[in-house]
């Protein structure tokens, strides 16, 4: 591991902060972000050492998505730029713990699963049944905790809120461990700083306030809680906000002078054609929310780290005004650039909209071009990106989303050593095949678009 001299910033940590802080770096930098799967198969295709068994990994506060830190081994050996670490869940990592059906605490609304079937249930109390496939498995969600919360009359509900188990942020579980075997994650953060050459995304809490909703009472329920059940759905992001900066602020406590940024509230806030509510609803139900965590949580975070930053994250096409309010919220920088959204939200038009203002994460697609793309797609994908996001500063590159385990390991070293090359300052001024220089460009309208009336036939 290179060792950090007197103090000074290694090349690697000053082009990922150069780049958050909307300078041009030398290069653009590069990360990887997977799960336990994709994280196995890329170790395995690289002859390292791994863990075959897919569920006995740290997977941090996140544990739906089974996310895994990518060792420091791999990153040196890659040549990254910067890992990520998250907090562990409380009671220790991994967050999930097996459970009875019977034992469920409310009525899931489904019959028991099959004999032989594994059951958990997470810090949350969402349960969940592994589910295999031919590389592993994932975890299924078959019960919300607070289902029935949102249901019932607003006095009920609201005693079931104040009544529910919530997890505990300051449980010294959720930091005794780390990706090093021995080391708490305060020493682990102080190491990757002190002794490596990387720079440190961390995340505190769960996070995710509309996205951890969705899990606790049900995807289809959230959404017409906005209409359905305003004052319930109006205490339940207020409690989960509540969590939300505890979390931040217990990681913070631990770890706030090691990372060099902070992502938060994992979200969905859009489909891949645009925002899951009207921009009226985002502001009435959802931003002041935001507000308060981003702002409370960044507070906190300035006095560990004067240069630190907040990145947020959604899947989907956010359009511009939905970003512009999240900005205003005290977010800095934005991931994970899917690149196959509407073209009004596109990672181009995310550049053209908010490069001054703000860096962006991620952007090649995991998809169809990093799991089933020839490694030349893979490298024409990142031209493209680059060109798009790199001028002026302002981008991470890494996958839109998590690598999982269908992505060839050749095109992941296609996706890193493509960066490597074309992404040197100053970048090519005229656009790469493939790249959306603007042309044509039509910026978002809220109006839904409606078919034009057929015209009445003509008389005979």
């Amino acid at each position: 591991m290179a060792a950090i001299i007197k103090g000074a910033m290694p090349p690697q940590r000053k082009r990922v902060v150069d780049a958050m802080h909307l300078r041009e770096p030398d290069r653009v930098p590069v990360g990887l972000w997977g799960t336990v799967e994709g994280y196995q198969n890329l170790r395995q295709g690289l002859g390292m050492q791994f863990n075959e068994d897919p569920r006995n990994y740290r997977t941090g506060s996140t544990t739906w998505t089974t996310d895994v830190a990518f060792e420091l081994d791999l990153a040196e050996k890659l040549d990254l730029d910067f890992v990520r670490i998250s907090i562990g869940p409380p009671g220790g990592s991994p967050g999930f713990r097996p459970i009875a059906f019977e034992e469920v605490p409310f009525d899931m609304g489904i019959p028991p699963p099959p004999e032989g079937v594994e059951i958990n249930v997470d810090e949350w109390g969402v349960v969940r049944k592994w589910t295999p496939h031919e590389n592993g498995g994932y975890y299924e969600m078959i019960g919300y905790p607070l289902f029935h919360a949102t249901s019932a009359p607003l006095a009920e509900g609201l005693r079931m809120l104040d009544e529910f188990p919530w997890p505990d942020p300051w449980d010294p579980a959720c930091w005794q461990d780390s990706p090093i075997p021995g080391m708490s994650l305060r020493e682990y953060c102080k190491f990757v700083r002190e002794e490596t050459p990387f720079a440190l995304m961390g995340q505190g809490g769960r996070g995710g306030l509309f996205e951890q909703a969705k899990y606790m009472v049900g995807y289809a329920k959230i959404f017409s809680d906005f209409i359905e059940s305003p004052e319930f759905l109006e205490a339940f992001l207020t409690k989960l906000v509540d969590v939300e900066i505890e979390h931040n602020k217990a990681f913070l406590d631990q770890c706030g002078e090691y990372i060099d940024w902070l992502r938060m509230s994992p979200e969905d806030l859009a489909s891949e054609k645009t925002a899951f509510t009207s921009l009226d609803m985002f502001e009435r139900q959802l931003k002041h929310h935001y507000k308060r965590a981003t702002l409370a949580t960044k507070e906190y975070y300035l006095q560990k780290n004067q240069l630190g930053k907040i990145q947020f994250h959604s899947c989907g096409a956010i359009p511009e005004p939905f970003m512009r309010h999240l900005m205003d919220c005290g977010v800095d920088g934005y991931d994970s650039l899917p690149p196959k959204v509407a073209r009004h939200s596109n990672p181009a038009a995310k550049k053209r909209q908010l490069g001054k203002e703000m860096f962006f994460y991620g952007g090649i697609d995991v998809q169809q071009t990093l799991p089933y793309g020839s490694v030349e797609d893979v490298r024409a994908e990142v031209r493209a990106r680059i060109w798009e996001m790199g001028h002026g500063g302002g981008y991470l590159l890494s996958s839109s989303h998590r690598l999982e385990h269908d992505v060839p390991v050749a095109n992941t070293l296609a996706m890193i050593d493509e960066c490597r090359s074309y992404g040197v300052y100053p970048l090519p001024k005229e656009p790469p095949p493939g790249a959306d220089s603007g042309a044509g460009y039509e910026p978002w309208d809220p109006r839904p678009k409606r078919k034009p009336k057929p015209k009445p036939a003509a008389a005979a």
